[in-house]
């Protein structure tokens, strides 16, 4: 049976690699099917965090920093520890004992950092509405909602991945999240907030400016992280200072920062139009 459940996962990827090539991750075949088959079988949804396909994709391995740092906030994030640690009881992750902190993967760690830095950045209203662009299996999601109330979470990510999101949250008990076909209009003349870590600076040219039109627009304020590696497998997307350009001639006032935990020449882009 094991050998037939690897046939299947194959043939999977390769029909998901023919179907997408939007964006990086549209790539990664045994990553869109493993998302997809945890979405419906319910003995691979809870060990989906070990499968190498899927963890080279979206997890990562050093959680130390991010643990430095949060040991540092730890008078303000402490009380929400065991409700960001829910993350990793779902999908047999790997875990590591961190000081004072006790088990976490690397990854919710991250989740846990970038949701500060967002509450530090940015003054946002009680009952936000939030949306992201590639939430991976909705982690961030989880977290930030664990350390802000929001009343409408928005999602867009490619189908695989969100049939397992939607599993997720359904699990973690969160009702206000949606997620939105690729394509789809964002159902809002605005939000307060727009989150992309690393996915928005994947996708290619077309995919880019038809977010930017759709959802970014619409963003009071945003926080997005933009690497500079698409063009390494083939994909034609919009340069860093291009996309600076472009929030600038429709009225944003970016700000830019090397990433905190630089890597590639990763950078930070905030804007607020709240202010």
């Amino acid at each position: 049976m094991k050998h037939i459940k690897k046939i299947v996962l194959f043939t999977l990827s390769n029909i998901c690699s023919l179907l997408a090539n939007d964006s990086i991750t549209a790539n990664y075949g045994g990553y869109l099917a493993i998302a997809q088959e945890a979405s419906k079988n319910p003995s691979i949804f809870e060990k989906f965090r070990t499968f190498p396909e899927y963890r080279c994709a979206l997890e990562i391995d050093e959680g130390e920093t991010f643990a430095q740092y949060i040991r540092f906030k730890l008078f303000k994030l402490g009380p929400y520890l065991e409700e960001c640690r829910k993350l990793d009881s779902i999908g047999s992750p790997p875990l590591t004992n961190y000081q004072e902190l006790g088990d976490f993967t690397p990854t919710t760690l991250r989740y846990i950092f970038h949701a500060d830095q967002i509450l530090k950045y940015f003054n946002l209203p009680d009952n936000a509405t939030v949306v992201e662009i590639g939430a991976g299996f909705g982690g961030q999601a989880h977290v930030l909602q664990t350390l802000h109330s929001c009343i409408k979470y928005y999602i867009f990510d490619l189908p695989e991945v969100e049939a397992l999101i939607s599993v997720m949250m359904n699990r973690l008990n969160w009702r206000n999240v949606c997620c939105l076909q690729l394509n789809e209009i964002l159902p809002e003349e605005k939000v307060d907030l727009l989150i992309s870590n690393y996915a928005y600076s994947e996708c290619d040219r077309e995919m880019q400016l038809s977010y930017f039109d759709r959802v970014i627009k619409k963003a009071d304020r945003g926080y997005m992280i933009y690497n500079q590696i698409a063009a390494g497998y083939g994909i034609d997307s919009i340069s860093i200072s291009e996309f600076i350009n472009l929030l600038k001639q429709n009225g944003f006032r970016p700000r830019v920062y090397k990433e905190f935990f630089a890597g590639a020449g990763n950078s930070l882009i905030l804007w607020d139009k709240s202010k």
